[in-house]
């Protein structure tokens, strides 16, 4: 290097140093100013600067990391010092530093490519068409070639300057800063054969060059055709985390899919065989709470991920059975293109109920969300012939606490809010579930001793009564009867006395919901309820799916309810709203898949009281509701009860 160029670097480097950084242009816009300008060089110098800034790692640590290739079956995460972190992807792993961008593709192609900067899902250098190197730019990219040589060395390998068949980057960089540097590995492991590409801009200094070094030190690559986790969804795949698992390691990662609208999409990938996957979009909107987190849980624990507004500071896993983990939030590349999102997520490493809650905090440390579970207490458990285990539970929330029953291998629901007990008997509630026994739970006095479920079919199932362990809600016993799948819940639910005497009885079917206290509210409960089913059974003939569930559908298929779209402050007296059609999160504010919306109405003038009830339309048929007094804008905020029913 001459004195005029070591100056340059100088110069540039000091430039780089002190300058704010430019915000960032879309991708197309991006595309087309890089073919026609190049006053980019020093944005380009400014951003891999400050994602170099704060990761440089000494030699010794190239020691501690480099190793040998781990078996196919074994999925580990490498050892990563200070500075880095490390992941697990489908045909390999890798540390890599901290603020670096590593994608994963969707094939058995390319292994992994590493830069020190976003590459906007692209190739970087080393294609025709790929993102351009920056000057202060690195670029490590593993594939796997076509067939093994035997004559091929076996890893480890030493990353040499290539020969003049290699790949030429010359042409993919922004600026005329000089040629950048190329190094080149090939070498075989098991029945494959992989090459590395790395490209490092003229201006790139000896620490950049220490981290990639650093960073292919540390692979492992697996040499079989076997992926070693579940697979990835997006084509090309931008690595967010991972962590270790009572399963083997967790990957957290996220892609953007230009053919459904450009969607951005979160999702997780666990070693393979444990069906650790799946994804979830990005929304529009910046969430308020945890409504865009969803969970999956199984015997060992379960994985919880999803996004959160940018402005949440901590996060907090909480079990029904009242453990707390703790939750990381990682902040998303501007490719993806979801300004005011950060990926939230965990792992719960014992097993628990049927959800996690993600507890959202600001930087002064207050709950986000109004909606907090603070635990559930068992009230019994048992096992039915048909649905298995099963338990009936107390759950309490900042909303009051709910009366809930849950098959320990199926589905659960429980409603919200339970009221001291007038009289000797109330009905609770009835559930089913695709493929499961029904539930029915109801309220007793100590003078129930017998409650028995009467079909309309002409069977009868006796259910069984059990204490209130919480005293303070006034409510001595509650009923459980479990009815087998054979026989439709339709009927009355009866109850009686010590010397048999018949104390109260409660419709169960098409007229088992009690009335409102005035003939107005009535009026909008029955509407509601009449819209909430009308919906229930639309969904049904449509996949279990409201993506086209619009006002104009409603109209045209569900004539005999008046419905209309009024947004919040709006309701209309003897019609419903259609209020937040939208894919369901996966937390308790959203039901656990499928879709929800949230329906409006309210009574004439001058009191106008308004009611709302949330529907969930479940993927597998089922359908959660929740009641509320709300002028609700989403399923989310739609709760409490309905409190004219005490």
């Amino acid at each position: 290097m001459n004195d005029l160029e070591r100056e340059l670097r100088s110069l540039l480097e000091t430039k780089a140093r002190d300058a704010d950084v430019a915000p960032r242009l879309a991708r197309r816009v991006l595309k087309r100013a890089r073919r026609r300008q190049s006053v980019t060089v020093l944005t380009a110098i400014v951003g891999a600067l400050v994602i170099v800034a704060g990761s440089i790692v000494g030699f010794r640590a190239l020691e501690r990391i480099g190793g040998t290739q781990l078996p196919a079956d074994v999925p580990a995460l490498p050892d990563a010092p200070e500075g880095f972190r490390s992941a697990v992807l489908p045909y390999g792993a890798i540390a890599y530093p901290e603020g670096w961008t590593l994608l994963a593709s969707k094939g058995d192609r390319e292994i992994l490519h590493l830069t020190n900067f976003d590459s906007e899902f692209e190739t970087a250098c080393f294609v025709t068409d790929g993102q351009a190197l920056p000057p202060l730019g690195a670029v490590l990219l593993i594939q796997r070639l076509p067939a093994e040589d035997l004559s091929l060395p076996t890893w480890p390998v030493v990353l040499a300057e290539p020969g003049p068949s290699a790949l030429d980057c010359r042409g993919a960089q922004e600026g005329d800063f000089g040629e950048p540097e190329q190094f080149q590995a090939t070498w075989r492991s098991g029945s494959a054969a992989f090459v590395a590409n790395v490209a490092l801009g003229p201006l790139a200094p000896d620490s950049v060059r220490r981290l990639l070094f650093e960073s292919f030190a540390s692979l492992h690559l697996i040499g079989g055709d076997a992926r070693q986790t579940e697979g990835f969804l997006g084509e090309r795949n931008v690595i967010l985390d991972a962590v270790d698992s009572p399963v083997g390691p967790v990957t957290l990662y996220a892609y953007r899919d230009d053919f459904e609208g450009g969607t951005s999409w979160i999702g997780i990938a666990g070693p393979a065989g444990t069906h650790l996957s799946g994804a979830g979009s990005i929304g529009g909107e910046v969430p308020r709470a945890d409504e865009s987190v969803t969970m999956s849980l199984d015997s060992w624990g379960g994985v919880v991920w999803g996004d959160v507004a940018a402005t949440v500071a901590r996060a907090q896993l909480r079990t029904v059975e009242g453990a707390t983990y703790a939750a990381t939030l990682v902040p998303l590349p501007p490719s993806l293109e979801a300004e005011g999102h950060q990926a939230v997520w965990g792992v719960v490493t014992e097993a628990t109920g049927d959800r996690v809650t993600t507890l959202l905090y600001d930087a002064e440390g207050n709950v986000l969300g109004d909606y907090v579970p603070l635990g559930r207490t068992t009230v019994a458990t048992g096992e039915d012939p048909e649905g298995g285990p099963w338990e009936l539970y107390l759950e309490v929330t900042t909303d009051g606490t709910g009366l809930g029953f849950r098959f320990l291998r199926g589905g659960a629901g429980s409603g919200c809010c339970l009221r001291p007990l007038r009289g000797d008997f109330r009905l609770d509630g009835s559930q089913s579930g695709s493929g499961e026994p029904s539930a029915i739970t109801a309220l007793a006095s100590d003078a129930v001793t017998k409650v028995v479920f009467e079909a309309t079919s002409g069977e009868t199932i006796e259910g069984s009564l059990f204490p209130v362990p919480d005293p303070e809600l006034g409510i001595p016993q509650v009923a459980l009867v479990i009815v087998p799948r054979a026989i439709a819940v339709r009927g009355e639910l009866v109850a009686y006395d010590d010397a048999g005497t018949e104390l109260a009885r409660e419709p169960l079917g098409d007229n088992r919901e009690p009335p409102g206290p005035t003939p107005e509210i009535d009026a909008v409960w029955k509407l509601l309820r009449q819209a909430r089913d009308a919906i229930g059974r639309w969904g049904s003939h449509h996949e279990d799916s409201l993506a086209t569930f619009t006002l104009d559908e409603a109209r045209r298929s569900i004539r005999e309810i008046a419905w209309n779209a009024s947004g919040p402050g709006k309701p209309v007296p003897g019609e419903v709203s259609i209020r937040g059609v939208e894919r369901a999160g996966g937390s308790e504010l959203t039901g656990w898949s499928g879709w929800t919306v949230a329906l409006v109405s309210t009574t004439p003038p001058p009191k106008g009281l308004t009611y709302c009830i949330a529907v969930n339309i479940a993927e597998d048929g089922g359908g959660n509701f929740r009641y509320g007094t709300q002028d609700a804008a989403s399923y989310s905020e739609c709760r409490g009860g309905w409190p004219e029913l005490s």
